[in-house]
Protein backbone atom coordinates (compact mmCIF):
# COMPACT_ATOMS: atom_id res chain seq x y z
CA UNK A 1 0.00 0.00 0.00
CA UNK A 2 3.05 2.34 0.31
CA UNK A 3 4.85 1.75 -2.54
CA UNK A 4 1.50 2.69 -4.34
CA UNK A 5 1.07 5.38 -2.48
CA UNK A 6 4.56 6.87 -3.17
CA UNK A 7 3.88 6.06 -7.05
CA UNK A 8 0.92 7.70 -6.92
CA UNK A 9 2.76 10.66 -5.28
CA UNK A 10 5.46 10.87 -7.91
CA UNK A 11 3.21 10.85 -10.60
CA UNK A 12 1.49 13.74 -9.35
CA UNK A 13 4.43 15.57 -8.50
CA UNK A 14 5.30 15.04 -12.38
CA UNK A 15 2.16 15.86 -13.78
CA UNK A 16 2.35 19.25 -12.04
CA UNK A 17 5.92 19.93 -13.32
CA UNK A 18 4.37 19.18 -16.74
CA UNK A 19 1.59 21.22 -15.73
CA UNK A 20 4.23 24.17 -15.06
CA UNK A 21 5.89 23.75 -18.11
CA UNK A 22 3.13 23.61 -20.42
CA UNK A 23 2.04 27.13 -19.19
CA UNK A 24 4.90 28.62 -19.12
CA UNK A 25 5.12 27.43 -22.95
CA UNK A 26 2.17 28.44 -23.71
CA UNK A 27 2.67 32.38 -22.52
CA UNK A 28 5.74 32.29 -24.04
CA UNK A 29 4.32 31.27 -27.86
CA UNK A 30 0.96 33.48 -27.20
CA UNK A 31 3.72 36.60 -26.02
CA UNK A 32 5.60 35.57 -29.88
CA UNK A 33 2.71 34.50 -32.12
CA UNK A 34 -0.11 36.16 -30.37
CA UNK A 35 -2.96 34.96 -28.32
CA UNK A 36 -6.32 34.39 -31.03
CA UNK A 37 -2.53 32.71 -33.44
CA UNK A 38 -2.36 30.00 -30.25
CA UNK A 39 -5.68 29.42 -29.47
CA UNK A 40 -6.41 27.48 -26.06
CA UNK A 41 -4.14 25.80 -23.91
CA UNK A 42 -5.42 22.61 -24.28
CA UNK A 43 -5.02 22.80 -27.90
CA UNK A 44 -1.55 23.71 -27.82
CA UNK A 45 -0.90 21.25 -25.71
CA UNK A 46 -3.07 18.54 -24.45
CA UNK A 47 -2.94 16.62 -21.95
CA UNK A 48 -4.76 13.97 -20.30
CA UNK A 49 -6.77 16.11 -17.49
CA UNK A 50 -8.36 17.96 -20.45
CA UNK A 51 -10.98 16.41 -22.49
CA UNK A 52 -10.46 13.00 -23.38
CA UNK A 53 -9.32 13.07 -27.35
CA UNK A 54 -11.27 10.46 -29.72
CA UNK A 55 -9.51 7.66 -31.63
CA UNK A 56 -10.76 8.91 -34.57
CA UNK A 57 -9.23 12.77 -33.32
CA UNK A 58 -5.87 11.18 -32.49
CA UNK A 59 -5.61 8.60 -35.86
CA UNK A 60 -6.46 12.38 -37.34
CA UNK A 61 -3.78 14.20 -35.78
CA UNK A 62 -0.95 11.66 -36.22
CA UNK A 63 1.79 12.91 -37.98
CA UNK A 64 2.26 11.51 -41.65
CA UNK A 65 5.19 11.80 -44.04
CA UNK A 66 2.65 14.51 -45.59
CA UNK A 67 2.66 17.02 -42.86
CA UNK A 68 6.19 16.11 -41.85
CA UNK A 69 7.09 17.27 -45.66
CA UNK A 70 5.00 20.08 -45.15
CA UNK A 71 6.26 21.26 -42.27
CA UNK A 72 9.96 21.09 -43.52
CA UNK A 73 8.96 23.26 -46.19
CA UNK A 74 7.06 25.71 -44.32
CA UNK A 75 10.74 26.59 -42.05
CA UNK A 76 13.06 25.58 -45.22
CA UNK A 77 14.69 22.97 -43.45
CA UNK A 78 16.19 20.14 -46.24
CA UNK A 79 16.05 16.42 -44.96
CA UNK A 80 19.61 15.42 -44.61
CA UNK A 81 20.40 11.82 -46.22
Amino acid sequence: MEFYAAVEGYLERQTDYAKIIRFASFRVAESFAGSKAIGSISKFWPMQDDEEISRAEQIRNQMTPERVREIMERHNIKKSK
